[in-house]
């Protein structure tokens, strides 16, 4: 445990630090430099903030998780379609920006070349899964200050959310660029720092590879079938449509100097991929050396906490507080994301569009704190809902992602696309998917789990297809 003073202090330079950097360069706001950094982005400032930005806490705790229980070939489909799917958005982010390079956010694009109703969809997915990720980071925040320090979950929410909205508010998504460059160094350097020494006082290469078959030693074959099956399918599935679902990422694609986004979002990948396979070092130690984390093995402590435990166990208590500011780095780096993006959507896609389509170019900023000030209001009445948890919002939003993933990479690339399709496809998709996924994670059934995310991409694909097919039937007539 971390004394509460000491935590609070911790939280407290850091949130004034992220402050000072969103406020160190601040120039006059405009409507361009606030929703997409003056589309001005490079290729190496924006590989960075698009690795921080996909890093979430979670991540880190993931990736030595897997390691840990399902060994070499664990952590294998836990990276690659993590690093799999920014490679996949580079090709998205620079369609994008061919045929629609002045843009704010995807749903604008599907209102220019659709209806109002496919437009509401998306918009829906969009806003709700901004409106959910908040909260997320928000729940295991103040989760991880509860459990580390004792910290009331309560007073954790509040004191994340005041964080993330305070900085956000100065430049929108240049606030949020500027600080994702710290954030990502302070996650590089804070692995340096704990990883490396906690690796060599387990035993350095003997440790990992005592653990690379997991702690029962079962997961031997990096191929391993049933790791493919329960949980290689439904962690790709979720995690390759993850940015093209996300604002967060259209975002920045519309954020980058024309001819950077392509290589940006490819090095940002390789980038990224640093932090799972790093982190997965602690779980290898955990696997082969049981003195690394008996709570874990014991049962008494989650295997999710694995990655700390290890920490805990072999390094001095200055460990466990870098790892702490680690975490809030990863917190912090997709809630103030999420509330940029989030504020776009509001004044692009809301104000805009529907009530004040008149509105100047440099009111708009104004509307887009406003927007932000209101979704950190509903997160954080979310995160304080009795019983709730990361995983039910995960599915609600993981489901979201999943049912837009392919009809959008259909109408970037198939002019013959229809209104009616791209929105039956993405409706079904959410009808079926969302309950029998729930179903299937509640149950602990693999087989709904599976049958879910499969299905979810069968009838996002289908609809638009069929659709389009009767388009060129009834041409041909």
């Amino acid at each position: 445990m971390i004394s509460q003073a000491t935590t609070l202090a911790l939280v407290a330079a850091f949130g004034a630090a992220m402050f000072a950097t969103s406020a160190v360069r601040r120039k006059s706001a405009n409507m361009d430099r606030f929703l997409v950094a003056g589309r001005s982005v490079g290729t190496a400032t924006g590989a960075l903030s698009v690795a921080s930005t996909w890093i979430w806490a979670p991540a880190l705790f993931l990736a030595a998780q897997k390691a840990y229980q399902q060994g070499l070939p664990g952590l294998l489909w836990f990276t690659v379609p993590n690093v799999g799917c920014l490679v996949l958005f580079a090709f998205v982010a620079r369609r994008i920006r061919q045929v629609f390079p002045r843009g704010y956010t995807l749903p604008e694009y599907i209102a220019h070349r659709f209806d109002a109703r496919t437009h509401l969809i998306y918009l829906f997915c969009f806003l709700s899964l901004q409106v959910c990720s908040l909260a997320v980071q928000l729940i295991a925040g103040a989760a991880m200050l509860d459990a580390m320090s004792g910290i009331p979950y309560v007073w954790g929410v509040l004191l994340l959310v005041v964080m993330f909205t305070s900085y956000s508010l100065l430049e929108g998504l240049s606030s949020s660029i500027r600080t994702d460059l710290v954030q990502m160094l302070v996650m590089g350097a804070g692995m340096a720092a704990v990883v490396a020494p906690a690796v060599a006082k387990a035993g350095g290469t003997e440790a990992l590879a005592a653990g690379l078959a997991g702690f029962n030693g079962a997961y031997g074959n990096p191929l391993d079938l049933h790791v493919a099956y329960t949980f290689g399918i439904t962690v790709t599935i979720g995690l390759m449509s993850g940015p093209v679902g996300d604002q967060q990422h259209w975002q920045r694609a519309f954020a980058f100097a024309e001819g950077k986004v392509f290589k940006g979002y490819v090095l940002g990948a390789f980038i990224f991929a640093l932090v799972p396979l790093t982190m997965g070092l602690l779980g290898f130690v955990a696997a082969g050396l049981p003195e690394a984390a008996p709570d874990v093995r014991s049962g008494a402590v989650s295997a999710q906490q694995v990655g700390p435990e290890v920490i805990r166990a072999l390094l001095p208590s200055w460990a466990t507080m870098v790892f702490m500011v680690m975490i809030l780095s990863g917190l912090a780096s997709t809630g103030d994301s999420a509330l940029c993006a989030g504020g776009g959507l509001a004044a692009v896609d809301i104000y805009q569009r529907y009530l004040r389509p008149e509105t100047a170019r440099d009111d708009m900023v104004r509307v887009s704190r406003a927007a932000m000030l209101i979704l950190a209001v509903l997160a954080t009445g979310i995160a304080l809902v009795p019983g709730i948890t990361i995983l039910s919002l995960f599915l609600f939003y993981g489901t979201l992602r999943s049912s837009t993933f392919l009809p959008t990479l259909l109408l970037l690339y198939r002019e013959d696309a229809t209104a009616a399709g791209i929105f039956r496809g993405v409706a079904a998709a959410v009808v079926f998917g969302l309950p029998v996924y729930l179903a299937g994670e509640l149950a602990g059934n693999v087989h709904l789990k599976v049958a879910a995310n499969v299905g979810i991409l069968i009838l996002s694909l289908a609809c638009p297809l069929w659709a389009m097919r009767k388009g060129r039937n009834k041409k041909t007539v």
